[in-house]
């Protein structure tokens, strides 16, 4: 299913028409993953970033969409950055990321999840009741 539907519903909660919803989608910043091996260990751990005051793409299930060298990437984190700062507030598991982030959410589409540009406050909040890892 395309953009131009799904997802309408919460855009307009945002006081967003469905064109600016389409442009805000075309104009975001699109995920690139970084794989990483972990640490005395064969595994793979993939890495999006989320970035304070930024429209981001995000992959709903990034172990279904990436690879590296043929290999499964199982785990997956979210760094969340702040500008404000200008250092990373801390990581997270990228599912759990996923829940907290869904009320900052403009649309989904064809395993993608549009988020808005997050003040820092709004960043920093998403970590309650976590530790802030750092991996």
């Amino acid at each position: 299913m395309g953009l131009f539907g799904f997802g309408k519903k919460k855009a307009e909660k945002e006081g967003l028409s469905q064109a600016e919803t389409v442009q805000r989608w075309k104009d975001a910043y699109r995920a690139n993953p970084k794989v990483y091996q972990k640490q005395d260990s064969e595994d793979l751990l993939g890495n999006c970033t989320l970035t304070e005051d930024v429209d981001t793409l995000l992959p709903l299930r990034p172990e279904s969409q990436w690879a590296a060298d043929g290999r499964p990437i199982p785990g997956w984190i979210l760094s969340l950055v702040s500008i404000t700062e200008q250092r990373v507030l801390g990581q997270m598991e990228y599912q759990e990321a996923m829940k907290r982030l869904r009320p900052f959410s403009l649309a989904e589409s064809e395993g993608w999840i549009l988020i808005r540009a997050m003040t820092h406050a709004e960043l920093d909040g998403l970590f309650e009741g976590l530790p802030r890892q750092l991996v």
